[in-house]
C-alpha cells in the first residue's frame, strides 16, 4: 500500500485522476477474481497484492476528486466521501461473511470484485467533471 500511495500521484500527474481511478478499479477487480479463482498461496497473494495497490491509490484520489468537485463545498464533499469509506469498511467484511456463509468464499469475493468494475465505471462517467 505505501508503494502504491507513493507512485499514485505521479501517475495522477502524467494521466489524470479519472485514468488512474479507472486503473485502480480494474487493479482490484482483476485481483479479486485472481485470488477467487486461483486459490493458492501464490496466485492468492498475488490477487491481494493488486487489490492493496487498487484501494491505495483510489481512496486518496478520491478525496482530493471529491475536495475539487466545485457542486458543493469541499468540506462537505469530503465528510461524504469520508462516511461512505467508513460504512464501507464496517459493513463490507460482515457482508463477505454472510454472503460466504449463504455460498462460498470465492462467489463472496467475486461479488465483492464487481465493486472495482463499479469505480472503473463511475470514474469514466465522473472524469468529465474533474478539472
Amino acid at each position: 500500500m505505501t508503494l502504491g500511495r507513493f507512485l499514485a500521484d505521479g501517475f495522477v500527474t502524467k494521466y489524470g485522476p479519472s485514468r488512474v481511478l479507472k486503473v485502480c478499479g480494474l487493479l482490484i477487480l482483476g485481483g479479486l477474481l485472481l485470488a477467487a479463482s486461483l486459490p493458492y498461496l501464490i496466485t492468492a497473494t498475488l490477487g491481494f497484492l493488486l487489490v492493496g495497490f487498487g484501494i491505495s491509490s483510489s481512496v486518496p484520489i478520491c478525496y482530493s476528486v471529491a475536495g475539487r468537485l466545485g457542486t458543493m463545498k469541499a468540506s462537505i464533499a469530503i465528510t461524504i466521501v469520508s462516511s461512505i469509506s467508513f460504512f464501507g469498511f464496517l459493513v463490507g467484511p460482515p457482508v463477505i461473511g454472510w454472503l460466504s456463509e449463504l455460498s462460498n468464499l470465492r462467489i463472496a469475493l467475486s461479488l465483492a470484485a464487481c465493486f472495482g468494475l463499479f469505480i472503473a465505471f463511475v470514474a469514466g462517467k465522473v472524469g468529465k467533471r474533474i478539472r
